[in-house]
């Protein structure tokens, strides 16, 4: 046993730092070793917030080009549309400029006193709009959607979730831009992560920054199936590691995968009921001078702790996920195992939780070897069963037999994860150096709070390392 020394590549201390901040943290003390400095970031404010320089629209000669003008507080929609697809749009704005407001900071104030406005442009034929002057130069490439200070302008999509999410994500843009404009801004990964954030929504109730709850209701989003798509890739093009996201090698935000793993990475750090209460006071800073200032917030230790709780996530999360049962735990105690004497562990895995650490870090290659004894209960509708180690083939989770005992090796540095390997009654693993064990009953993660029970599991370590 000894005390375990971290080392973290500086850069990605300092992204991590970054995610930390933008995604609304205060600082929490982590028992692995050191703790973070606690010290007091004020952000500052412009005393005004950058000037409206809107045209103003003459809505006779639009509504004579065929274009229509929807109007309330916060948008002023100019779209050629179905008007029933744009029903409630107008009104939904205002909301989350309000939620906005107590999310992220109340805006500085106009230096005419005039109130904050957006324009959006919801072209279904964007020739009617290059017709009448709506749409800025041809350099301005609008992909799917794209702003430019108080205005935006988005492609029609095929369904009516995807519409009003993309309309809601542009218009965050134009919040978050308003003061400070395009210059010294945050990192894309924040400033996109935070758009598709605050643009999950649902209608009944009007609700921003959920996690949906399934598929239905939510079509066109699909940013929880490309993350777990190119997660379970063996040779993906975009690995989803989150040095991969922090330190990516382009800049350019154009595949979907970049926007599932901005969402993803900003759900997480406020969403983790570990990572929610932290950095709290920074929830408010809007440029990369104010993400500097907070720099020293970040430890080594937890920056290892976030790559492979976002690998774990990335293994199990789904729509509806249950945050207060399947979320991995941020900091758990680890033992330090090598190949220098026999041991013996035995641990409790329960079925009402997702990834739980077995306690067990080895720092070289080692073979061991699990058993499973003990019964569970898993899903309390339509049917209670209940299930032994090995599993029940009545159902089945990710391809693997309900309530089947379930190992996962990490690595601690955050790049590779051994995905969901069977344990049931009892298997023998080769674990290579600097890994950590992560055990769970395999089960869907958005139906754990039914579940009762678990199993005792028994892991045998042989001197000597590994058998060749």
């Amino acid at each position: 046993m000894g005390t375990l020394r971290i080392r973290a590549d500086r850069r990605l201390v300092a992204g991590l730092l970054n995610l930390l901040v933008l995604c609304h943290l205060t600082p929490m003390v982590f028992s692995v070793s050191v703790r973070a400095q606690e010290t007091s970031t004020t952000v500052g404010r412009p005393p005004q917030r950058l000037p409206d320089t809107r045209r103003p629209l003459d809505r006779a000669r639009l509504g004579a080009a065929g274009l229509q003008v929807l109007e309330s507080r916060r948008l002023l929609l100019v779209t050629d549309v179905p008007l029933k697809q744009v029903q409630g749009i107008p009104e939904a704005v205002d909301a989350l400029f309000d939620q906005l407001q107590q999310k992220l900071g109340v805006l500085a104030a106009d230096a005419s006193g005039k109130e904050f406005q957006v324009t959006g442009y919801l072209m279904d034929a964007p020739e009617r709009f290059q017709e009448a002057g709506l749409l800025p130069d041809e350099e301005f490439v609008i992909r799917h959607g794209r702003h430019l200070g108080y205005e935006f302008w988005m492609n029609n999509q095929a369904t009516d979730y995807y519409r009003r999410h993309l309309l809601f994500h542009e218009f965050v843009h134009c919040f978050l831009m308003c003061e400070h404009g395009m210059r010294d801004i945050p990192p894309l990964w924040y400033t996109e992560g935070v758009a598709e954030y605050f643009a999950t929504h649902t209608v009944n109730p009007l609700q921003f920054g959920i996690l949906p709850s399934g598929e239905t209701g939510f079509e066109g989003w699909g940013r929880i199936t490309e993350l777990r798509k190119t997660a379970l890739l063996t040779d993906a093009t975009e690995p989803v590691t989150l040095e991969s996201i922090l330190q990516p090698k382009s800049r350019e935000f154009t595949s979907e995968l970049r926007y599932a793993q901005a969402w993803g990475l900003v759900w997480l750090l406020r969403t983790h009921p570990q990572l929610r209460p932290t950095f709290g006071e920074l929830s408010r800073v809007r440029t990369r001078r104010e993400f500097d200032t907070v720099l020293q917030r970040l430890t080594p230790e937890l920056t290892v702790r976030l790559k492979i709780v976002w690998l774990l996530l990335l293994d199990s999360l789904e729509e509806g996920y249950e945050v207060s049962h399947a979320f991995p735990e941020l900091d758990p105690k680890w033992q330090i195992r090598d190949d220098t004497s026999d041991t013996s562990v035995q641990i409790r895995v329960s079925a009402d939780k997702g990834w739980q650490a077995s306690g067990l870090f080895f720092s070289k290659p080692l073979d061991i070897t699990l058993s499973g004894s003990g019964r569970c209960a898993v899903h309390d509708q339509p049917q209670r069963w209940e299930a032994e180690a090995q599993g029940i083939t009545l159902d089945y989770a990710h391809d693997r037999p309900l309530g089947e005992l379930t190992a996962a090796l990490v690595s601690r540095d955050g790049r590779s994860v051994v995905r969901r390997i069977p344990v049931g009654r009892g298997c023998t693993l080769s674990v290579e150096a600097n890994t950590e064990l992560w055990l769970q009953v395999n089960d869907s993660d958005a139906s754990r709070s039914g579940n009762s029970g678990g199993f005792d599991v028994q892991i045998e370590l042989k001197a000597g390392g590994r058998n060749e």
